[in-house]
């Protein structure tokens, strides 16, 4: 079942004349298809932060330096937090005829498959081309 035009929510304005997106409008005519891309947390920093503040909670407990125990504990529970606190994040992409290009990024995947949906659910058939003619005889 096809929502109906125009949609807007979120800065997203979707309508008979295309999808308007960040100051980006994309013509109706143009699109071709439209998808959603997961982006997963981002490990490296936090892993890292974690690690460096381990060793030198580590070191700081063996040489019996409070100082060096307490930044090292203040530095793992920092990598820690922020690993928690990241988001997964999608990012939707509409196909052009100049190619792929996106569109929003977002945290609710929900709303992200929602406008993709209306974006492919709205582009026009694209029509079979007819069956080449028979070579006319001479």
């Amino acid at each position: 079942m096809q929502q109906e035009l125009p949609f807007n929510e979120r800065g997203i304005t979707f309508a008979r004349a295309g999808l308007s997106a960040s100051g980006q409008l994309f013509p109706l005519r143009d699109l071709r298809g439209a998808t959603v891309v997961m982006v997963p947390r981002q490990k490296p920093l936090p892993i890292a932060l974690a690690v460096i503040g381990l060793i030198v909670a580590v070191t700081g407990g063996i040489l019996g330096s409070g100082p060096a125990l307490l930044l090292g504990v203040m530095i793992a529970v920092v990598g820690y937090l922020s690993w928690i606190t990241q988001d997964v994040i999608y990012r939707m992409y509409v196909t052009t005829p100049a190619g792929e290009r996106e569109v929003f990024t977002t945290k609710d995947e929900e709303f992200a498959q929602r406008v993709a949906k209306l974006v492919r659910e709205s582009i026009p058939a694209v029509p079979t081309s007819a069956p080449p003619a028979a070579p006319a005889s001479i």
